[in-house]
């Protein structure tokens, strides 16, 4: 991987980008419509259950209504005989009613007598008899155990065994007024109910292609299901773990407690396919209905729409990798290009490279360039040293450039109004860092630092001749003109493209007004007489020496009483120690922050300690100049 193009790599790596950016996009659209149509389906599932309760709160009320009314009239209506044509009509009225059985007894004046009224498939049969009358056998069993108190409430389900209905019964007390006024019981109305019509109105609710509603009671038991075999002969209880996790939800809790919840099942009934099942209580009884609806089936839109959209994405990637792959080529060949001639120029005893990578080659081309001129400069610096004359030249270069820099401090010492000190340490013999200061005339101070590229007599020679220009120039007062003439002069004749970064100030000490122009130069630090540290950020052109006809800006400020600015070049913030790191601007700010209220004698001399003391034993690379100039009228 390391070893391919940046086209191959450029390529790898924005298909990457783009294939992450799909799929990021494609999976939250996912999530996002999953996380819609589950709750579509729920809302469905409320809405259900809702239908189904109101469907099962009709017949479930109506039967417990009409048992009561019953009741409160069967005495009556026993007492002319028409004991039967009530309950016919009650019967007709209500066809999801399967049979209804009344009881009188015989501690009240009539003569203890049962009616029987129950549904055959084309007609109503309607028995009377001084004993119990049981149609099936299931409800002989469940009608015994029924308690004839004034206690009313329904009985478990059951199925027929002569017609195959599942019944559910409700049973009331007949009570009547004795002669003491108090309640007396006197019989029995049982009403059954057919599950059987009620599962078949459940299943024409429509539930997606497979999905179906059912019945559960507080035992567990299916009382209504769409496969007819399952109720009464299957409980939720007892249905194997790869049906219902029961580890996952306490269902014998929820069932207990009449909550509302949606779990994961796997039921018989669709082949053990993945379900979405919701649990919801039905009103006015103990029952529960389950709500079924397959994974597949709820999601099988989403599946379809996911499956286009990767589909789309892939051929889009594809279309998107052969165009990056084009561009890329038409963009990096060039480099490619000048890459290999490089190459050749820095290892021509090699044919060829097997390195693709562009930056690994251009690399170890400069590290070869690298090696080969460092020891052509030491050899060349073997050569000037072991060169006497050349020496002599050198410290001939020294003296006279030492000579036109100031270092004779107190600068004035007739004047109160201003004072001023800097340290001036070339890299080498001689330096390319220039710094002056004049009086124009009695109110005027003109002050210089500056930087020209590069170091050695070169740059030393070029910094004496802008230095004896600018000092040419001053008479024009104002610092972008000076700058500006400056600049058009070092220009002329600059053959050899040297260039110098300039900060020059014209302060007049009377009125504390300094007009300066900053020439591409390091940004100086303003400290105030309250310990306020300003950073003037004004940069008003390009270095000079590069663009003759070139126009330059300056700026105004004030000076107070005990302002001291202070100038430097980049060889004081770039200054490194045995480590390679650098002093910085920001540690130079931290320190001069200290210098409240010193002179700059006492701030130059702290600081050359600071410098000294981070370089170590390290070796000055670049010439250093700091000039500190107070302000105190």
């Amino acid at each position: 991987m390391l070893n391919k193009s940046i086209a191959y790599r450029l390529n790898l790596f924005i298909s990457g980008a783009v294939i992450c950016v799909f799929l990021v996009f494609i999976g939250v659209s996912f999530l996002f419509n999953l996380r819609v149509m589950r709750e579509n389906i729920e809302n469905k599932a409320i809405r259900t259950s809702m239908a189904v309760n109101s469907l099962i709160n009709h017949k479930v009320m109506t039967a417990q209504e009409v048992s009561r009314n019953i009741a409160g009239q069967i005495l009556y209506y026993g007492q002319y005989g028409h004991t039967g044509q009530l309950l016919i009509q009650v019967m007709e009225k209500y066809p999801f009613l399967n049979a209804m059985q009344v009881q009188i007894d015989s501690s009240i004046s009539l003569p203890k007598r049962y009616f029987y009224l129950h549904r055959n498939p084309d007609r109503l049969v309607f028995n009377e008899s001084a004993g119990p009358i049981y149609y099936c056998q299931a409800a002989r069993e469940i009608f015994k155990d029924i308690p004839f108190s004034e206690a009313s409430g329904w009985t478990v389900p059951y199925r027929c065994g002569k017609t195959g209905n599942v019944v559910i019964a409700f049973y009331t007390p007949v009570t009547m007024t004795n002669d003491e006024g108090d309640q007396q019981f006197a019989g029995q109305v049982i009403c059954e109910l057919s599950l059987t019509e009620l599962n078949e109105s459940m299943k024409q609710l429509y539930i997606g292609g497979r999905g179906y509603v059912f019945l559960i009671n507080r035992q567990g038991n299916y009382i209504t299901h769409p496969n007819d075999s399952f109720i009464l002969n299957h409980n939720i209880f007892s249905l194997p773990s790869r049906i219902l996790d029961r580890k996952k939800f306490n269902l014998e809790e929820l069932i207990a407690t009449g909550q509302t919840v949606s779990t994961v099942a796997y039921p018989e009934f669709l082949n053990f396919e993945k379900t979405w099942t919701y649990f919801s209580p039905v009103d006015q009884t103990d029952w529960f209905l389950v709500f079924t609806v397959s994974f597949r089936e709820m999601f099988s839109e989403l599946y379809h729409s996911t499956f286009l959209m990767l589909l789309f994405a892939l051929l889009g990637l594809v279309l998107i990798f052969f165009f990056i792959h084009f561009i890329t080529k038409k963009l990096m060949d060039p480099l490619s290009a000048v890459t290999s001639r490089l190459t050749r120029l820095s290892h021509p005893q090699e044919k060829g490279s097997t390195v693709k990578n562009e930056v690994k080659q251009v690399s170890d081309s400069l590290d070869s360039l690298k090696a080969w001129f460092e020891q052509y400069r030491i050899a060349r610096e073997q050569e000037e040293l072991s060169s006497l004359q050349r020496k002599q030249d050198l410290q001939q270069a020294s003296e006279i450039q030492h000579s036109m820099i100031k270092t004779s401090f107190p600068a004035f010492p007739e004047r109160s109004d201003i004072d001023l000190h800097a340290i001036y340490k070339p890299a080498r013999v001689v330096s390319g860092d220039l710094f002056d200061y004049f009086f124009i005339d009695n109110e005027n101070l003109v002050f210089t630092i500056g930087d020209v590229t590069g170091k050695g007599i070169p740059a030393a020679i070029f910094m004496s001749v802008a230095q004896t220009i600018i000092r040419k120039n001053t008479a024009l007062w104002k610092a972008r003109t000076i700058v500006q003439k400056t600049n058009m002069e070092l220009c002329t004749g600059n053959r050899h493209q040297y260039f110098l970064t300039l900060f020059l100030g014209v302060l007049n000490v009377k009125s504390g007004v300094l007009n300066f122009c900053n020439a591409a130069h390091d940004f100086p630090f303003l400290l105030k007489q309250n310990g306020e540290l300003i950073e003037l950020k004004y940069s008003h052109g390009l270095p000079l020496g590069l663009y003759f006809e070139k126009e330059y800006d300056d700026s105004v400020i004030s000076l107070e009483k005990g302002d001291t600015l202070i100038l430097y070049t980049d060889g004081v913030t770039e200054l490194q120690n045995d480590k390679k790191a650098q002093f910085g601007t920001g540690q130079f700010r931290e320190y001069l922050l200290e210098m409240r209220g010193l002179s700059p004698a006492e701030i130059t001399r702290r600081l050359d300690e600071k410098l000294e003391s981070f370089r170590g034993d390290s070796q000055q690379s670049d010439d250093m100049c700091l000039f500190v100039i107070q302000y105190n009228p």
